[in-house]
């Protein structure tokens, strides 16, 4: 029997990050992960003889923590990059440097509709009462003609309807929240002079002014220099095993059970003595162990995704690391040269991209056959991301039934007694991750204002 101050289980990233915090403060850590490696989605598979990662993906290093993490485990495999090499588009255009809708050039005479809604909702003196689904948030927001144009591009983004969202979604579809409606010049003007405006309108990163662009305005961004996001995986490993992490892969959990002074945790084989556990996998899971009664299906909507492959000349690629397709027409809704920004580019120039389709997990097997992945390919061409003579070499496709969930109406009640249940059954010894703190950034700060001192006390 092994006694640790923690035990970690779920190898992913939040599980790393807190192993490390942890052990470099002198606690005694054992992280517990189900896979052969640490990382989880962030483990690039092997595909023709490149490392391809499960999604578009980068390190932040706009925050100290982050460069102080990211640097100490990839040391001089980080590469770092003050690019902005990204954009979006509503149907033909792009916004450089923007992660939202921006309407100016594809539909100016929707922008002066939307912008005089919103004049209206303004000399109303207009205030949100919390609307109680997601929907109700967007019309209570925008109003209208601007809900009824982001409802069909934020159920792109689920991959299904958004009628049973809560309203906490929002903390996931946060690109919904600052569409562009009109020139950054336009846009500076309003949110200058109003809050109201400032809190509902956004500019690009191109427009350089500081005042309106929040972390983004700090363009640090890392990623390995070789190995792709997989050395960041096995660099992790080596650098918890440095720490003095015990690292357990290819080991279930198999029952949690509450003991005077903390928690009994045993895997086959394997009986740990921890003063405090946390479990960073979804909390059903948890709930199981326990023996409470979580139903996940009717707390949270789960979004599957369809990734895509295709092999082909960088020279047929669009200088550009990502573009987020926010049209309803489309299929996907972001393309990546994940190959040329990893530095894997073969002696005769041919490379990788990838498209990812938001998915309900029921309707995932049907985007992964060779129909659906011409349509991608085609709808790739139309954006411009690849150029029209494009052809690719070869191509394939991969479906991850559930990337993350989103609350449904009623979450919080059920949730919350399910909480309640955890912490009596376990003596509130088992710490878990908040609902919308699942984004690498999002957790460090989560980790930084609550679990540091759940953890250490």
């Amino acid at each position: 029997m092994r006694p640790h101050d923690v035990v970690i289980i779920g190898g992913g990233f939040s599980g790393i990050y807190s192993a490390w915090r942890l052990a470099r403060e002198g606690a005694t850590v054992a992280l517990i992960e189900g896979s052969h490696h640490l990382g989880g989605a962030m483990w690039s598979f092997d595909w023709r003889g490149f490392l391809v990662d499960p999604g578009t993906q980068n390190l932040d290093l706009r925050s100290p923590i982050g460069t102080e993490f990211y640097r100490d485990i990839l040391r001089d495999n980080l590469g770092e990059s003050s690019r902005t090499d990204w954009a979006s588009t509503t149907d033909r255009s792009w916004s450089h440097g923007f992660e939202m809708p921006d309407f100016e050039k594809d539909d100016p005479a929707f922008c002066r509709r939307a912008l005089a809604d919103l004049a209206s909702m303004k000399e109303r003196g207009h205030a949100i009462d919390r609307a109680p689904d997601f929907d109700g948030w967007l019309r209570q927001r925008f109003g209208p003609t601007i809900a009824d144009r982001l409802k069909p591009m934020a159920e792109k983004v689920v991959g299904h309807g958004t009628t049973d969202l809560a309203t906490e979604a929002m903390d996931a579809l946060g690109m919904f929240a600052r569409p562009k409606l009109g020139s950054d010049a336009e846009m500076i003007a309003l949110k200058s002079d109003d809050s109201f405006y400032d809190d509902r309108l956004g500019v690009t990163l191109t427009a350089n002014d500081p005042r309106f662009q929040g972390r983004s305005a700090v363009r640090r961004f890392g990623y390995p220099v070789t190995g792709a996001l997989r050395a960041f995986c096995t660099s992790a490993k080596a650098r918890l095993e440095e720490l003095g992490v015990t690292l357990l892969l290819a080991t279930r959990v198999q029952a949690i059970s509450h003991m005077q002074g903390g928690l009994m945790i045993e895997s086959p084989g394997l009986s740990f003595v921890a003063r405090r556990a946390f479990w960073t996998l979804p909390d059903h899971g948890l709930a199981g162990l326990l023996g409470v009664n979580l139903d996940a299906r009717a707390v949270a909507h789960p979004v599957g995704v369809a990734l895509y492959a295709f092999e082909v000349h960088r020279s047929h690629v669009a200088a550009l690391d990502y573009l987020h397709d926010f049209s309803p027409a489309r299929r996907a809704f972001r393309y990546n040269s994940c190959g040329s920004y990893s530095g894997q580019v073969r002696g005769d120039g041919t490379t990788y991209i990838m498209a990812e389709v938001p998915s309900h997990p029921a309707a995932l097997a049907g985007r992964l056959d060779a129909t659906a992945r011409a349509q991608v390919w085609s709808d790739m061409r139309e954006t411009g991301f690849v150029r029209p003579q494009a052809e690719y070499s070869a191509a394939d496709a991969w479906g991850y039934s559930v990337a993350y969930t989103l609350p449904r109406l009623g979450w919080q009640t059920r949730t919350a007694e399910a909480a309640a249940a955890i912490r009596d059954r376990s003596g509130g010894k088992i710490s878990t991750i908040a609902s919308g703190y699942r984004g690498r950034h999002a957790f460090m700060m989560h980790y930084d204002a609550v679990l540091q001192h759940e953890l250490r006390h």
